[in-house]
């Protein structure tokens, strides 16, 4: 990307950078809104990564957005709003997903809706609105003067997101108005979720499998949706709720699965934490007694936390084993994949 192509665009001066601080926020603040205001792109800092933002009003600087990260314009840009009414003055919410959503904004996850309006660049070709509201001071303070923030990931297309201010490419950075360095950002990219059909699915984001000693049911689980999903934009991972230090998969595990073309015999099993389970978006157990430590350690989770019957093979020969794989191979399929966006 070269920097004049943007400028014949837009015509900007070189970007301002500034420090955000509790004493200096109220000012940047100001100085933010007068340059999206004027047609300006800035880097601010979320509750996420680094984010390019810009008037969600304003088609000039929208534009700029996707000429700066060399963006593909099928790509919606996300709109930032500043409370959930003003999501439903542009989106249609079903009314049974309100305790949904209500128990995750503001925070870290994109909900995409059927649109009632037509918005270029952030309404999708199929009518569909992707709509956040983060929960960063600063980035919600920013909307209440503007009936939406256009954003997206200030990082240039198919490469990582930054969560520190050095990691932004310096292209990006010479073709902004202002940049806001930040504290304190997860670095974990926002959950996306398609809210348009009976039930949430996910495009993007964390599933997390969960037994007690994370060396046979939950392992398996983990495999054989890695293999399910290909290269589908989901983090799957596993735990347990009672595991030895360094403890790896049972050789049963390892031989069962690798009669179904799948290898884990360098799997080393973790033990969940609350971090772990706070940024998994959904969360599938194998007993109900593992639901019940998730929700002693993390009682948020309630909404995303599921069952799937899978007794334990601890224990049986391998015979067992297989038809615990078989099992788990099953509700996979048939519940773990119907909460999934293909």
């Amino acid at each position: 990307m070269k920097k004049l192509e943007y400028y014949q665009i837009l015509s900007f001066t070189m970007a301002e950078i500034f420090k955000l601080t509790l004493d200096s926020e109220k000012e940047i603040l100001t100085k933010t809104v007068a340059c999206l205001k004027n047609s300006g792109i800035a880097i601010i800092p979320t509750d996420t990564v680094y984010g390019l933002v810009c008037d969600g009003e304003n088609e000039k600087a929208k534009q700029g957005i996707y000429l700066i990260k060399g963006r593909d314009y099928s790509k919606p840009l996300i709109g930032f709003v500043r409370d959930i009414e003003k999501a439903k003055n542009v989106a249609i919410i079903p009314e049974r997903f309100f305790p949904f959503i209500s128990n995750r904004w503001p925070g870290r996850h994109t909900f995409v809706f059927k649109s009632k309006v037509e918005i270029p660049f952030i309404v999708s070709k199929e009518k569909t609105i992707g709509l956040r509201i983060p929960d960063f001071d600063f980035v919600r303070n920013l909307c209440l003067h503007f009936s939406m923030i256009a954003s997206t990931s200030a990082n240039i297309s198919q490469t990582k997101s930054a969560f520190r201010l050095h990691e932004i490419n310096r292209t990006i950075i010479e073709n902004v108005s202002i940049v806001v360095e930040g504290f304190n950002l997860s670095g974990k990219e926002s959950a996306i979720w398609d809210m348009t059909e009976d039930i949430p699915k996910l495009i993007r984001g964390r599933i997390l499998f969960v037994c007690s000693g994370n060396s046979c049911r939950s392992p398996m689980a983990q495999a054989i949706t890695e293999k399910m999903i290909g290269n589908l934009r989901i983090e799957i991972s596993s735990a347990g709720t009672d595991t030895s230090f360094l403890n790896r998969a049972s050789q049963e595990t390892i031989e069962v699965l690798k009669e179904v073309g799948i290898d884990i015999t360098h799997f080393v099993s973790s033990s969940i934490t609350e971090q772990m389970l706070a940024f998994s978006d959904l969360i599938f157990v194998m007993e109900e007694k593992h639901k019940e430590r998730i929700l002693q350690l993390f009682p948020q989770a309630y909404d995303k936390t599921f069952v799937l019957n899978v007794p334990d093979p601890a224990g049986g020969n391998i015979f067992h084993y297989r038809e615990i794989r078989d099992i788990i191979t099953d509700r996979i399929k048939n519940f773990v994949l119907t909460r999934i966006k293909k």
